[in-house]
């Protein structure tokens, strides 16, 4: 009947978490990330998405896994959240790839990339060397970041 609420007694985290949980104690925890390991990420099987949201989804979990690439692509550091969001967000794409048709989700990642390229504002050269370069190049890349960090702020992220 519409407006009430199932409830499961039993939560389950989806099978894309497993080997992504948070470890430690009461007073210091590294790795929890709510949507990956904690409450958020447990499964709802009341209620199945549409291809729609489907599609919104792999744009979510796409968004957020080249946010984690490009900043490490710029500092050359990441952590166990940041690898934990990029494990999750990597497998749940893969499910997503199997379901929808190649080419349609060809064309999400495409959207998706050339609207991340515009928003961060990244030029061509630098969008060919995070897409495809060399540890080299990727090296360089993140000299020139922190170059361009301590020449703004005139002082190193670790002062």
């Amino acid at each position: 009947m519409m407006g009430e609420k199932q409830t499961t007694n039993e939560a389950k985290l989806s099978d894309d978490s497993e080997g992504l949980g948070a470890w430690g104690n009461e007073e210091f925890v590294i790795g929890r990330v709510a949507e990956i390991n904690g409450s958020e990420a447990c499964e709802v099987p009341q209620f199945v998405p549409t291809k729609h949201e489907l599609i919104q989804i792999a744009k979510y979990w796409l968004l957020r896994l080249l946010n984690n690439h490009l900043w490490y692509f710029e500092t050359g550091q990441t952590g166990s959240s940041e690898w934990r969001e990029s494990v999750y967000a990597s497998r749940r794409i893969d499910r997503i790839a199997e379901i929808l048709p190649e080419q349609e989700f060809n064309n999400v990642i495409e959207e998706i990339e050339r609207d991340f390229k515009q928003d961060k504002k990244i030029n061509d050269a630098d969008w060919h060397i995070f897409k495809n370069g060399a540890t080299e190049q990727w090296n360089a890349h993140q000299e020139q970041f922190w170059r361009e960090f301590e020449s703004k702020n005139g002082e190193t992220p670790e002062e």
